[in-house]
């Protein structure tokens, strides 16, 4: 238990840059957009899992493959919809 918790803190020690891409574009209502695409490209070219991506951009709205979302369009880097490999990890998608 010890191990997997140093681990875990070591992993979002090394995705807060990353986190810190993600800036606060909408005050108030809670979302983000995603303006660095190339740090945003380089860390989903990382595979990340769907709780490595809401650590490193915790205000962006990650839709995965079989969840219910809105219909509302966004223009603002928001809400990404994932594309998962055979282990479930992010390995592409697009933002709507």
């Amino acid at each position: 238990m010890k191990t997997s918790l140093r681990s875990l803190f070591l992993a979002m020690l090394a995705l807060a840059p990353v986190a810190a891409s993600a800036e606060a574009a909408h005050p108030g209502d809670g979302r983000c957009s995603v303006t660095d695409m190339t740090a945003f490209d380089t860390f989903v070219g990382g595979k990340p899992t769907a709780l490595e991506f809401r650590a490193a951009y915790s205000c962006v709205t990650l839709v995965l493959p079989g969840d219910a979302s809105s219909r509302e369009w966004r223009v603002d880097n928001s809400r990404y919809f994932a594309e998962l490999d055979g282990h479930g990890r992010i390995v592409g998608g697009m933002f709507r």
